[in-house]
């Protein structure tokens, strides 16, 4: 059965989209969904024997059961540490495409219930120069609601809220925000995940502690 699709977001790097995506698609494939995972591009993959391995592909495959290969999750795959559009432009290589993009999504969905489809870096990621190609553009391509991963500590309503914003100044749906690393003893981090509803209207749909290893996804996955 087909089931509704989401965009996996941030507020910036390093603040846990794929650990994130990885809990969800472990959470609902344990919940009996046939769910997978794929991401449009990829930076700082590393060489393995001639190949290169797209390191977030790899955890999610492993941490969530997928029996796949992850390559095969990846549309562009870079190993240069920095957004897409620079990196194909350091190596020489395939420069980020939408066509491609697109053909390799419905691909996966075509084949699966439903997937969760991480981004790079932040929303506002150049993937390709000329012609421009950011990531809010693949967003508004795919048309998947958007969950928004952030920090639970300090800066985290600054940079959330203008993640939402700008997402709503795009057209892109909201499904809702997801708090990494989250104290519940925490009095920052309980008044952060408030401001974030009051300021933004969006629903805090989860607050995932340091290192858990399961997310509920009953209340906001359908």
């Amino acid at each position: 059965m087909e089931r509704q699709s989401y965009f996996v977001t941030a507020t910036n790097t390093e603040v846990g989209k794929t650990y994130i995506s990885a809990l969800l698609v472990k959470a609902l494939r344990e919940s009996g969904i046939d769910a997978s995972y794929y991401k449009p591009a990829l930076s700082d993959a590393v060489m393995h024997d001639g190949a290169l391995v797209p390191g977030d592909a790899a955890y999610v495959c492993e941490f969530a059961g997928l029996d796949v290969e992850p390559s095969t999750l990846v549309s562009h795959i870079y190993s240069t540490p920095v957004a897409p559009h620079l990196a194909a432009r350091m190596e020489g290589a395939r420069e980020v495409s939408l066509e491609k993009i697109r053909n390799d999504f419905y691909r996966h969905k075509n084949e699966h219930d439903m997937l969760i489809v991480e981004g790079c870096g932040g929303i506002v990621c150049p993937l390709r120069d000329e012609p421009s190609l950011m990531l809010s553009d693949v967003m508004q391509e795919l048309s998947l609601p958007l969950i928004i991963v952030t920090n639970s500590g300090l800066g985290s309503i600054n940079s959330c809220v203008l993640t939402v914003e700008f997402a709503r100044s795009k057209g892109l749906d909201i499904a809702g925000v997801i708090m990494n690393e989250y104290d519940n003893s925490n009095f920052l981090h309980a008044d952060n995940a408030d401001q974030i509803e009051k300021l933004t209207g969006a629903s805090v749909v989860s607050r995932v502690a340091y290192n858990d290893l399961t997310i509920d996804v009953g209340g906001f996955i359908h």
